[in-house]
């Protein structure tokens, strides 16, 4: 599991176990914005939340806190969230169904601080976005042109910040995939390796009069092959 390697212990942990126990872990932890945590003391314009997690899911999957601000010298406050600034969560996904691809995963949990006595969390409610990765489907692009998202264009985390990758960034999201074990393919479907085709085909014609087109190409003639091999299909057949 890719979270085995994540640093600080506490946000591992509540990545791989989402409690109340193990988020007042990494909240008190006193943990600032990394690439894996994002920040946020309300819900923000969702065309901007759905940046946040295609750059979370792109760089690793994570979470977003929202009801928690960081300040300049990176430490943070435990606001919480009021009752009238709390989202249901059949709204958030109706919000963000149309600005994230179908592929990447994620879910929104509760967690109300009712009964913590003594402590700088009690009766605070705070609303966490759990974004899961999966080296299958990175790099997720974004479907939209719309605000704070462009089309077809990839985002990472650097940082407190969510960006638009460069090639130095996008050798990261692909080496991570490798070693996450999502260069195996055998698993996928004819679908799979034809959606990809698409994808990639799509981002070349964006991309092929410069030098990360060069590299999609090649990506391209390589996936063709897959394709025939998986069709037991062999050129000189053709």
């Amino acid at each position: 599991m890719f979270y085995e390697h994540l640093n600080p212990h506490s946000l591992r942990n509540f990545l791989k176990q989402p409690s109340h126990e193990t988020l007042k872990g990494l909240l008190l932890d006193h943990t600032g914005e990394t690439d894996f945590l994002d920040f946020k003391t309300k819900w923000i314009d969702f065309t901007k939340m759905a940046k946040h997690i295609l750059a979370i899911a792109n760089s690793g999957g994570g979470c977003v806190i929202v009801g928690v601000g960081q300040n300049d010298d990176g430490t943070i406050d435990l606001t919480g969230l009021s009752d009238h600034e709390v989202i249901d969560k059949a709204d958030i996904d109706n919000k963000l169904e149309h600005l994230l691809p179908k592929y990447l995963k994620y879910r929104v949990e509760d967690f109300h601080f009712y009964r913590e006595m003594n402590s700088s969390l009690a009766g605070k409610l705070f609303q966490v976005l759990i974004i899961e990765y999966d080296p299958k489907y990175v790099p997720y692009t974004s479907v939209v042109n719309r605000n704070e998202l462009r089309y077809g264009a990839i985002y990472a985390r650097q940082g407190t910040k969510s960006i638009e990758a460069t090639n130095e960034k996008l050798v990261e999201i692909i080496l991570r995939k490798v070693q996450s074990g999502g260069s195996d393919v055998n698993d996928y479907t004819l679908k799979d390796h034809l959606e990809q085709l698409r994808d990639l085909y799509e981002e070349y014609e964006k991309h092929k009069n410069d030098e990360y087109g060069k590299y999609l190409k090649e990506l391209i003639s390589r996936k063709k092959r897959r394709i025939e091999h998986n069709l037991d299909l062999f050129t000189e057949d053709l």
